[in-house]
């Protein structure tokens, strides 16, 4: 049974959307891997990374891994629900 990465990304984000997320922008790797860009309230951002596979590369912005050994959906869920700070990075 194949994973749909995209898919998954997308039910990640419509539920981000209600918690007053936005979305920057969406890569997605040669691995397929879809990483999710999202803001909030213009200054908050985190990296919503879903994979097949364990997270290899760091990037410069908190990430969070929805994959095998990392988060699940109901907790990236939980994460993105905490209030504006609490999540990713606030810039200026």
């Amino acid at each position: 049974m194949k994973i749909d990465l995209v898919k998954i990304g997308y039910h990640v984000f419509k539920e981000a959307e209600q918690f007053g997320w936005k979305k920057s922008e969406i890569k997605i790797a040669s691995t397929g891997t879809v990483y999710l860009e999202l803001v909030r309230d213009g200054r908050e951002w985190v990296v919503i990374r879903v994979g097949n596979h364990k997270q290899v590369y760091h990037r410069w912005l908190t990430t969070y891994s929805l994959s095998p050994g990392n988060y699940n959906f109901n907790s990236i869920i939980e994460i993105l629900s905490k209030p504006f700070g609490e999540v990713g990075d606030v810039l200026l």
